[in-house]
């Protein structure tokens, strides 16, 4: 554009110059003229006048074909530098303008490509911090929260949309928290501390101070060990039972053993009465051994089973009959109640079997003479008041209910772990694995049912199981 504009200047300036050159020699020519000087000083005047104004008319023109796509340029560039990246413009010539447009429009193109990649890359990040687990929060120099992710949200009980610009102090209200980042923010160095935030939940919190370009502040990431911190207990607490249970039946076989070097055996009687005892001690342990393989095979998925539509008594009956005389001999009556226009159940009847058998078996034991254990069955139409939530209406509702020791509220939550016995069972010196209720657990939840208790301490307990009943078109 500029050189078409310059050419046409040029063109135009040069022919007014001959037009004017022609003029002047003809009005030169005539004959009055040559002899007045008046006459060819108006003549000069009037070509400059006029090659003055012409002139002036030109370089309007050339001009007017530069500014007016200057001025779009300059539109265009200003919206682009606001963030308006949709302007373009299209090159009219392929002169100079045309190549600054084509390199504005390049770096129109340029600047949304990153705008899109950087738009992007936010987006990522934003997803990353919404899923992960543990919480994050950067906190600025003066100490105010500039981003926290729905993971610490959670943790430290407040709304995301609520905490952007309010001091770390007042957000966190955890005082271990804030004594490590006030720590990391006077050293300047990254500092991780595991601590107890209350209500039964372990935190581990890690306060990284950064400079990086033009951004200072600090970075705090939150990790919830409450349930490595019960894995660890469990396994402390499976490893401290199983002891305890190994050292009764091994310390009575060394005891046997030693009884039987120092002469029983030279007494027929004596070693019978010795010998026996120690049979019975390792048929505990293998009892403890093959239930323990059982309770691993039911946990890691590797006892299929085989469900079918399976009637009430088929389930009760066997472990009634199995344990009456155990209950006789402890004067403890079993009362059973079953409807017998109860839906039939979807069912593995030797696993079901199972259960029924550990609860029955603990019910007795549990009860002093005279006492009962009752055995009921009916569609849980309403949610029992002891029932968890995911207890569900219309399955099968099965309870074994006794006149026993009952049990403390503090062992509740437990009672269903590997190895857990209650200081009165201990104190009792009932025998058993503690792997009973475990397995009962495991094989009830493989059955798609929910296992519970409720109990009070001296009057008895009463322990539920739900099983889903069998679709009416596969009978």
């Amino acid at each position: 554009m500029f050189r078409r504009a310059k050419g046409w200047f040029a063109a135009a300036y040069t022919g007014l110059v001959l037009l004017v050159v022609v003029a002047l020699l003809v009005q030169f020519g005539r004959a009055a003229c040559y002899a007045s000087q008046a006459c060819i000083r108006g003549s000069l005047l009037g070509a400059a006048v006029v090659l003055l104004v012409c002139g002036w008319l030109i370089a309007l023109l050339a001009l007017g074909q530069i500014s007016g796509p200057m001025r779009q340029l300059v539109r265009t560039t200003r919206q682009i530098a606001a963030g308006d990246t949709r302007m373009r413009m299209l090159p009219q010539a392929s002169d100079e303008f045309g190549e600054l447009v084509r390199a504005v429009n390049l770096m129109r193109e340029n600047l949304l490509a990153q705008l899109l990649a950087a738009t992007e890359q936010q987006e990522q990040m934003a997803l990353v911090l919404t899923y992960m687990g543990d919480g994050v929060l950067i906190v600025d120099p003066q100490r105010g929260v500039q981003l926290i992710n729905p993971a610490a949200a959670e943790l430290l009980k407040v709304k995301t949309n609520g905490v952007v610009g309010r001091s770390f102090a007042e957000v966190v209200r955890h005082h271990q928290l804030i004594d490590l980042f006030n720590v990391a923010a006077e050293r300047r160095e990254k500092l991780t501390q595991a601590f107890d935030a209350g209500h039964g939940r372990f935190w581990r919190a890690s306060v990284t101070p950064f400079e990086k370009q033009e951004m200072t502040g600090y970075l705090i990431i939150l990790q919830d060990l409450t349930a490595v911190r019960h894995l660890e207990t469990v396994r402390r607490d499976f490893v401290s039972n199983l002891s305890h249970e190994l050292r009764t039946p091994l310390a009575a076989l060394r005891a046997v053993v030693e009884t039987l070097q120092e002469g029983a055996l030279q007494d027929e009687a004596v070693a019978d009465r010795f010998l026996g005892r120690a049979m019975r001690e390792l048929d505990t342990l293998t009892q403890m051994v093959e239930e323990l393989l059982e309770l691993s095979r039911i946990e890691s998925g590797r006892v299929p089973l085989r469900l079918a539509p399976t009637r009430l008594p088929d389930l009760v009956l066997t472990p009634v009959e199995r344990l009456r005389d155990q209950a006789e001999r402890a004067g403890v009556h079993i009362e059973l109640m079953l409807n017998a226009a109860l839906p039939p159940v979807l069912a593995d009847a030797p696993r079901v079997q199972q259960v029924i058998t550990n609860l029955l078996h603990n019910a007795i034991k549990f009860t002093p003479s005279g006492g009962t254990v009752s055995i009921r069955a009916s569609l849980a139409a309403a949610r029992d008041a002891a029932a968890p939530d995911d207890a569900l209406r219309g399955d099968m509702l099965i309870s074994v209910k006794d006149t026993g020791i009952g049990i403390a509220g503090s062992d509740l939550p437990r009672i269903f772990e590997r190895f857990y016995k209650s200081d009165r069972a201990r104190t009792r010196g009932q025998g058993g694995t503690g792997l009973g209720l475990a397995i009962a657990r495991h094989l009830v939840e493989a059955h798609n049912g929910r296992i519970w208790v409720k109990s009070k301490e001296g009057k008895g307990s009463t322990f539920y199981f739900t099983l889903p009943l069998a679709e009416v078109d596969s009978l």
